[in-house]
């Protein structure tokens, strides 16, 4: 009989607590600053969670609501909590939907754990960078390399942030990351393959341009990026592939070339401009003009192309250097 008692008075304090906690997070995801302060000042924490393991961090950081995000962290609300969803922070929400002031309020409030925080996994491997450059918030990446977030991280897969904005095409981020010293070449040259499979002559001619390797190969099959733009009979990346450095000679685990690859998958070949470029191409030298910019580019590193226009040159040769006019490829 008494534990019968004991666990209907424990039925209805819990009813009780759930209808309170209900009221309040309907108050953090309406800003309702006054509810806020009066449920807390009850006794109830804002580190409970909900079936999704949110807090009211997590609510906050999500509706965007930096004002109530800054009562839950005076009254002892801890940042590193993860739900149930996938092991996400409350950062990692804020990084979702783009909040950077509410993000700046969590990494200035307990400067301490900043470094741990900026860069906390998910249950994926997931950081902050990784949400934030998968859904395009280049303001929100600019924050976090700020604050000196880890620009390579690995996810559990072993994809960088680079690689995600590279996927779902998001240009802004892809610079962004760039401009802070992204690997561009991680996983053998998944950024500048993805882009020619897919076609992407923007996004390979900026990472051709970032200094991006045209002659890395796949590791199943040894493939470069100028074997996937033949296959696709893409003239225009062939072309642009070949202006930056790709070689015509490089061979396929298959020990097939381009051209020899190309003959391979199309029938109807000599016709096509792809065709023409590659068969030309192959058979004849580079110009020393296309060597020397190759060289001086080499020269000057991967991690410096994008400060070319800080370089003390003439405009031709900032331009030759960057390759915006090469009547060759006809860019």
């Amino acid at each position: 009989m008494e534990n019968r008692i004991i666990t209907r008075n424990q039925s209805r304090h819990q009813l009780t607590m759930s209808a309170l906690d209900r009221d309040l997070r309907k108050a953090v995801a309406l800003g309702d600053l006054a509810k806020v302060r009066q449920a807390l000042a009850s006794g109830i924490s804002p580190n409970d969670v909900d079936c999704n393991g949110w807090t009211l961090l997590h609510l906050a950081a999500s509706r965007g609501r930096d004002r109530v995000l800054r009562i839950l962290l005076e009254e002892g609300g801890k940042p590193d909590i993860k739900d149930l969803i996938g092991g996400f922070t409350c950062l990692h929400y804020a990084a979702m939907h783009g909040r950077t002031r509410l993000a700046r309020l969590l990494l200035e409030y307990d400067k301490s754990n900043r470094s741990e925080l900026v860069d906390t996994p998910s249950r994926d491997g997931w950081t902050p960078l990784h949400v934030a450059a998968h859904y395009g918030r280049d303001s929100f990446v600019r924050l976090l390399v700020q604050y000196n977030a880890l620009v390579d991280p690995l996810s559990i897969k072993g994809t960088t942030p680079l690689q995600l904005a590279i996927i779902r095409e998001k240009q802004s981020c892809v610079k962004v990351l760039l401009d802070n010293y992204a690997n561009i070449d991680v996983q053998r040259g998944f950024p500048l393959r993805y882009t020619i499979i897919k076609g992407n002559h923007e996004s390979a001619r900026l990472l051709l341009n970032r200094g991006a390797d045209p002659n890395l190969s796949r590791e199943d099959d040894g493939q470069t990026p100028l074997h996937l733009a033949a296959i696709k009979n893409d003239n225009y990346n062939c072309r642009l592939l070949y202006s930056f450095g790709a070689s015509c000679h490089a061979c396929g685990d298959d020990g097939k070339t381009p051209l020899a690859t190309y003959k391979d998958v199309y029938t109807q070949k000599e016709s096509t401009l792809c065709f023409k470029f590659l068969r030309d191409a192959t058979t004849n030298p580079r110009s020393l003009q296309d060597r020397c910019r190759l060289i001086i580019r080499q020269a000057v590193g991967k991690t410096r192309l994008h400060h070319l226009d800080m370089i003390p040159l003439s405009s031709i040769m900032t331009n030759y250097l960057k390759f915006k006019y090469d009547d060759f490829c006809g860019f």
